[in-house]
């Protein structure tokens, strides 16, 4: 398939020859002659047309530019500075022009100049294109102008000096002479071969200049042959022949422009365009996210400064909300990341069609938007999570989701860009510790909570590298004896800087940060020992109760650790039970139900704790067998003054008696609490008005006491 310029090309070429057989055919009958001054004045446009674009073609050899400098090139532009030079003296010295200052004009003379330039221009066109090509240095470039003007000079001394010796070229009236004709077919044959050579290394490299150059060849093919033909010097049959060879001359002109000038141009408009486009890429790589094409956090950070810089100077304010998609996770973890991904596109167009402000991601399932001149943070803020809250259908599911988000005010909660994420992304976590799918407003007691927090994260290692967290227990009272049969062991920690820490600071934080794996291994192995001891002083009918965090059940070294501690010890595993919440007993992890299910195997009791505070239900008792519930305190704060907690509590224990389980309460504080357990006929009961947790040696004293209270 040809290209269009190819196609063009030949189009070219085979008008041309339809011409030159046309001129050929009728060469006989055009013996039209035009009247001296006439023919010397078109002779001498032609020609002078030939010179100046002979020239302009040399001097586009040592104007190119530097990436299209070749040895090639400034071949051509040498051979077209002499052939310029030849054809001015050609024309200089035809028959009634004023002749060169050495010799006057004659038919010999020009002829001779003639067939010197054509020579000159078939050999060194077809050296230039036949010799390898290279780079070339800064003297070949100097060399290639000074060579013409010598070899010019040799030959123009040497042609005076013998044209007249030469046999004749022209015969007035009849014509050019075989000599003469014979020449010009060396000059034809030389340029078929360069048109050949061309052909070859177009087909080899497909460069469009090249086409011109075959063209331009082409035409002086058929200029050398027109030039057989005529029998006058002004006849019509020579001006043919030079408006073939003015022709082949512009199309050089025209294909060394476009391989010199104007292909390294767009070449190099190309790299800008490409360079400018690449520059381009690299911007919003660096500034845009590219999932979502929202801009991302560097461009955010940037954003929010230079609005806060506008703030300061009109005196405004700039709110920014933080918001972060609840439990994405296990979006991920259900559907996949590709699912999540999609996800997280419908988010940000969600958000970027709510209102006009600016809105990014910052990573992971994290956006914030920069809000200003608004009437109602709180409505934006409500309608963010509404729409947020509409069903995603993602992949033909119908998905979900709920947001978390947080606000942060300039200059009332910060004046700088990074204190103002900073207490946004507070006020989101606050957002999710009341419940998620809301949101709040920064408030400066946070600041304390989150330093409280790290200072307690600082000190947590400490403590647990020196053993400092102390190990209490809570009696567990058997409802009918009335007496103790059970301990539930429970980290205490009272620290040199903090003082008391409450168990839920320091345990969730324990969790976060994974310190739960060795806390745990610690009063696990700390209740037993204390369970050894008791059994050593004749209390055997007591039992230890421990609590179980998910992280522990899911490390695959626990399970071990329990079985060494209890071959250590020789003590029976029907001695210790361990505290689940439901939340762990709802878990479908592999790893965490072997754990539990190998536990219950080697003996160890499992109990159910808080029970009703989560998602109170009992389905997992298919997969997970249990020994105990562990009512939740606050149902027994309420049974004296709620009637409908009272049924609810009763239903509870009515219902562990039915699946044979045993039944403790939690948060027994009154005498009407034990009242109400009696009635119900609950097993066990726990709480301060029996005792608070206390250190083991307390322990010890209430078991040598006949009751509790």
């Amino acid at each position: 398939m040809m290209t269009k310029k190819e196609k063009r090309t030949v189009t070219i070429t085979v008008f041309a020859f339809i011409c030159f057989l046309g001129i050929l055919l009728f060469s006989s009958s055009l013996t039209m002659t035009f009247e001296r001054n006439h023919f010397l004045s078109i002779h001498t446009l032609l020609e002078f047309f030939s010179i100046t674009v002979a020239m302009a073609i040399a001097f586009q050899g040592w104007i190119s530019f530097p990436q299209a400098l070749s040895r090639r090139r400034l071949r051509i532009a040498t051979t077209f500075l002499t052939v310029a030079f030849l054809d001015l003296l050609h024309t200089l010295t035809y028959k009634q022009m004023p002749g060169i200052i050495v010799a006057d004009s004659s038919i010999q003379l020009s002829t001779s100049f003639w067939l010197a330039a054509r020579m000159t221009q078939a050999i060194f066109l077809l050296l230039a294109f036949l010799l390898p090509d290279g780079p070339i240095q800064e003297k070949e470039k100097l060399l290639g102008f000074i060579a013409p003007l010598l070899y010019v000079g040799l030959v123009s001394v040497s042609i005076v000096h013998i044209a007249d010796a030469l046999p004749p070229l022209v015969i007035e009236g009849v014509g050019t002479t075989s000599f003469k004709n014979g020449v010009e077919y060396i000059i034809t044959i030389l340029n078929m071969i360069t048109i050949v050579l061309l052909i070859g290394h177009y087909k080899e490299k497909r460069l469009a200049p090249t086409l011109d150059v075959i063209a331009g060849f082409v035409f002086l093919f058929l200029s050398e042959l027109i030039f057989t033909l005529y029998r006058n010097v002004y006849d019509v049959l020579n001006i043919f022949g030079h408006i073939y060879k003015v022709i082949g001359f512009s199309y050089f002109l025209r294909g060394l422009y476009l391989a010199s000038f104007k292909e390294p141009f767009q070449a190099r408009e190309r790299a800008e365009q490409a360079l400018a486009k690449s520059r381009e890429q690299l911007r919003k790589q660096a500034l845009f996210d590219e999932l979502t094409n929202l801009p991302n956090r560097r461009y955010f950070i940037d954003t929010l400064r230079e609005r806060l810089e506008i703030a300061k100077v009109k005196n405004e304010t700039v709110a920014l909300f933080f918001l972060d998609l609840d439990n994405f996770k296990n979006i991920n973890d259900s559907l996949g990341h590709a699912a999540g991904d999609l996800l997280l596109q419908s988010v940000a167009k969600r958000l970027t069609h709510l209102h006009d402000h600016f809105v990014a991601r910052l990573g992971g399932d994290e956006f914030a938007v920069i809000v200003s001149d608004v009437p109602s943070l709180e409505q934006v803020a409500q309608q963010m999570i509404d729409i947020l809250g509409e069903p995603f259908f993602i992949r033909q599911k119908e998905l979900f989701i709920t947001t978390s988000l947080g606000i942060s005010i300039y200059p009332t909660h910060g004046e700088d860009e990074m204190t103002l994420i900073q207490h946004a992304d507070m006020a989101m976590y606050e957002a999710k510790k009341k419940g998620k799918n809301q949101w709040a407003m920064y408030d400066p007691t946070f600041e304390k909570e989150r330093m409280r927090k790290s200072l307690i994260r600082q000190r947590l290692h400490v403590a647990l590298e020196q053993r400092s967290i102390s190990v209490y227990y809570q009696p567990i009272i058997d409802m009918k004896q009335n007496r103790l049969v059970g301990i539930e062991a429970l980290a205490r920690w009272k620290d040199e800087e903090l003082g008391f820490v409450p168990p839920h600071e320091f345990i969730s934080i324990a969790e976060e940060d994974g310190f739960i794996i060795p806390l745990g291994e610690y009063i696990f192995q700390t209740a037993v020992l204390d369970l050894k001891r008791l059994h050593e002083q004749g209390t055997s009918h007591v039992y230890v109760s421990i609590n179980l965090s998910l992280r522990q059940l899911k490390n695959e070294q626990f399970f071990s650790f329990v079985q060494q501690l209890l071959e250590q010890t020789c003590l029976q595993p029907h001695y210790i039970e361990l505290e689940i919440t439901e939340n762990i007993a709802l878990s479908d992890e592999k790893q965490v139900i072997e754990t539990i299910r190998a536990l219950k195997q080697m003996g160890i009791r499992i109990a159910i704790d808080d029970f009703g505070s989560g998602y109170s239900s009992i389905a997992y008792l298919r997969h997970i067998s249990v020994d105990t519930l562990k009512i939740d305190k606050s149902f027994i704060f309420e049974v004296i003054t709620n009637e409908h907690t009272a049924k609810l509590t009763e239903a509870i224990i009515a219902l562990a008696h039915r699946l044979q389980l045993h039944i403790v309460a939690e948060g027994v504080e009154t005498d009407r609490h034990v009242s109400f357990l009696q009635s119900t006929h609950c097993d066990k009961a726990q709480g301060y008005l029996f005792s608070p947790p206390v250190p083991f040696e307390q322990v010890v004293k209430q078991l040598q006491t006949a009751h509790i209270r």
